[in-house]
């Protein structure tokens, strides 16, 4: 699900929401049990919350002046600079400019397609043409003069179940492949998909369902253990009209996607990854023929990172590649017909990206996650023959938007963390802070009166693993008292959501909740051992570390233990679903969004990627079924769900209802008909927390011409525990 199992509300129309319940629901909830949000207790409280600012202490820009020994910087739209030196008193005031603003190096940049879809215009580097997927086929269009050229149709053959110039969604959706026609350097040729989709069986939802006719809307989607679409690529002349059909192996199960062209056009560089994806190979095709070898293998025990970084120096043959083979992000540099040089780096950490490289000084520089806090990133360098490796950065905060002097002696950095507004700062290359270039925000967090968020360090399910999130409080916590928990979880493969940058918020803890946040093992960031935990076994370890963190704040005063909500969307609605199920001593209550309730209804990339298939690993495909574990469900459930939902299918969430229905097991669920996974409705916010304040017993929906409780002047006294969400509301 790369970024598709992911909490995201999208913009949408208003839409038309069903409430409903099983028969045998109780005559209390035999209505609607939900209010819009702004008329919810508390509510006027959640709006009224603002950010505390994040931004405050970074700079926009920043400019080298070396022979003039200043360093300018731009912060609140303004240029400021400073003596490199460090000399405070040569600050220039605000509103003058720098002597010579750095051009900016204009570079081709090919359109991208959106969110799980491949881009169907292409312009030429040069201007002189544009690549249209029309038809099912390449059409290349002439762009300006001269006027009376005609049109190229570089492919005539396509169909609706064979392409040329477009891939799938399941491509698009988790291989990031938002392409499939690119063009050359020179302009001259261009490479594109032969896509076969016949083999893949379609998936059809029903749209229209607010109309007087539904409609089928059909489209391809491989399921776990199905037949994949098979992917090869071509390669057009313009010169010669000739077709190169791309010699990528005979294996019909693998993945190819990734095209590149070299910097010289010498070579189509691609990936090419088998089904199981513990194997990555990085392919050379030659442009004139076809023919292709393979440049790097990477293997894993588990599964292989799908798409490296890879990033040419200025020759055009060398390059530094991404490489786990120790189990962590380190650098390796390669030629493209020298093979590897040699491995830069072999650190027990995580490298996350290039931020430059020097060549002429022989330096590259990069972020890694170096520090005792194993999600701050640190500036490192090194030199591209290995040599004089480097840590730039020392305090153990999150380092960002670095800028390195052109004479590689100084570089300029923000740092903060959670609960450390962020500050910029000129440094010398030994780490040493040369001058402050912006103050952090003072107590951003008070003077907003809101609570600073607290970083949280547990110990993992497996009694040994440090795990990290954030717990958020309301404006007016007393300790004293006691607070129900919101668990706010997404935790699948791919996506961390735990950030330690400064600013987060949480505004409904003004409902007088706690909200809680978890990287849990299984995400990424923190290493192959720690993201490979959940591999063949989704919803265990996960789940597991999301219990722990219930275990763990249950031992404080103030967390009342017999009120925890779990809530998430997408693999965060699957983990609710699973935490309720599995630990209902510890979840009573779950609010589960387009959630993937058994794993052989999700797509064979990202479900196989971590769980092969249905056939080889049937026991781990049904620990991790929600549907499965359905007949033991003890605590209450909300599930929600768009109805033209083509990436987490409504399926999902009609296989556990009808487990729930048939067993007469209480249960809720709200549909949306034109809603697809982003669900934009204000509805589901609605619904989600009035369920969860009902059910914590802050909340409920009177008879008609009553007033609802926790909403009127007796509610404080009538719910003594409910927290400051039961206070009186005043009027508007």
């Amino acid at each position: 699900m790369t970024n598709c199992i992911f909490h995201r509300v999208l913009n949408s129309a208003a839409l038309t929401a069903i409430l409903c319940f099983v028969p045998a629901m109780c005559a209390e909830t035999a209505a609607a049990q939900w209010v819009p949000f702004t008329s919810l207790p508390g509510a006027q409280r959640v709006g009224a919350i603002e950010s505390p600012g994040g931004t405050a202490g970074r700079v926009s820009d920043v400019r080298w002046d070396i022979p003039g020994g200043r360093v300018w910087f731009q912060y609140a739209g303004k240029w400021k600079s400073v003596a490199i030196s460090g000399d405070a008193k040569s600050t220039v005031a605000e509103g003058a400019e720098p002597p010579a603003a750095v051009a900016r190096k204009q570079t081709y940049r090919a359109p991208k397609g959106g969110r799980a879809k491949q881009a169907t215009d292409v312009p030429s580097p040069d201007g002189a043409w544009n690549a249209v997927f029309q038809d099912f086929n390449v059409v290349l269009e002439p762009e300006g003069a001269p006027a009376n050229r005609a049109a190229i149709h570089a492919t005539a053959n396509g169909t609706d179940k064979h392409w040329f110039g477009s891939a799938d969604w399941v491509y698009g959706e988790e291989l990031d492949q938002n392409s499939a026609m690119w063009w050359s350097p020179n302009s001259k040729l261009i490479a594109y998909y032969d896509f076969d989709e016949s083999p893949v069986k379609d998936y059809v939802l029903l749209g229209g369902l607010t109309t007087t006719r539904t409609r089928a809307l059909a489209s391809g989607y491989p399921k776990p253990g199905d037949q994949n679409p098979i992917a090869k690529l071509e390669i057009y002349d313009l010169a010669t009209g000739k077709r190169t059909p791309i010699d990528v192996g005979a294996d019909r199960e693998q993945y190819v996607y990734g095209p590149e062209w070299t910097p010289k056009g010498d070579a189509l560089l691609w990936f090419r990854c088998n089904r199981r994806q513990d194997t990555l190979e990085l392919m050379a095709t030659d442009p004139a023929t076809g023919t292709s070898r393979v440049l790097i293998t990477e293997k894993q025990a588990t599964w292989q990172k799908n798409s490296p970084t890879l990033q040419f120096l200025s020759d055009g043959s060398r390059f530094i590649w991404e490489s786990e083979s120790n189990g962590f992000s380190n650098w390796e540099l390669w030629d493209l017909n020298k093979g590897k040089l040699l491995r830069l780096t072999d650190d027990p950490w995580v490298s996350e990206s290039i931020v430059s490289v020097d060549e002429p000084s022989g330096w590259m520089y990069y972020s890694a996650r170096s520090s005792k806090t194993g999600i701050n990133s640190q500036l490192h360098r090194v030199q591209l023959d290995g040599s004089r490796h480097e840590r730039l950065t020392t305090e153990d905060l999150h380092y960002s938007s670095f800028l390195v002097a052109p004479d590689n002696a100084h570089f300029v950095a923000t740092k903060q963390f959670v609960d450390v507004p962020p500050s910029a700062s000129l440094y010398t290359m030994d780490g040493k802070q040369v001058a402050q270039l912006t103050k952090p925000a003072a107590d951003p967090y008070g003077k907003k009166g809101m609570p600073t968020p607290e970083f949280l360090r547990i110990t993992a399910a497996d009694g040994k693993t440090e795990l990290y999130g954030i717990l958020y409080k309301p404006t007016d916590f007393d300790p004293s008292r006691s607070y129900p928990l919101v668990v706010d979880a997404y935790g699948g493969p791919l996506i961390a959501t735990v950030s330690p940058r400064f600013g987060s918020y949480e505004s409904q803890a003004e409902f007088g909740v706690l909200i809680a946040k978890l990287d849990n093992r299984g995400t990424p960031g923190r290493g192959k051992a720690f993201e490979d935990a959940t591999y063949m076994k989704l919803g265990g370890a996960d789940v597991d570390d999301q219990a722990q963190l219930v275990k763990e704040l249950s031992k404080r005063p103030y967390v009342d233990s017999k009120r925890v909500a779990i809530m998430g969307h997408s693999y965060g609605g699957y983990m609710s679903l699973m935490a309720v199920l599995r630990y209902p001593q510890l979840f009573q209550v779950a609010v589960a969004g387009a959630p993937p309730t058994d794993w052989r209804q999700y797509d064979t990339i990202y479900t196989e990627r971590a769980m092969r298939t249905p056939q080889e690993n049937q026991e781990g495909y049904d620990a991790g079924s929600a549907v499965k574990l359905a007949a033991g469900l003890k605590g209450r459930v909300l599930l929600l769900h768009g109805m033209v939902d083509d990436n987490v299918h409504p399926s999902n969430t009609f296989a556990i209802a009808q487990v729930w229905e048939a067993s007469a097991i209480p249960f809720e669920m709200l549909l949306f008909p034109n809603s697809d996974h982003g669900i934009g409705s204000p509805t589901y916010e609605s619904a989600k927390w009035s369920f969860i304040l009902r059910n914590f017993g802050m909340w409920s929906q009177a008879p008609l011409g009553a007033a609802a409780a926790g909403s009127g002047p007796a509610a404080a006294a009538t719910q003594p525990d409910a927290g400051h969400a039961a206070k009186p509301m005043k009027p508007g």
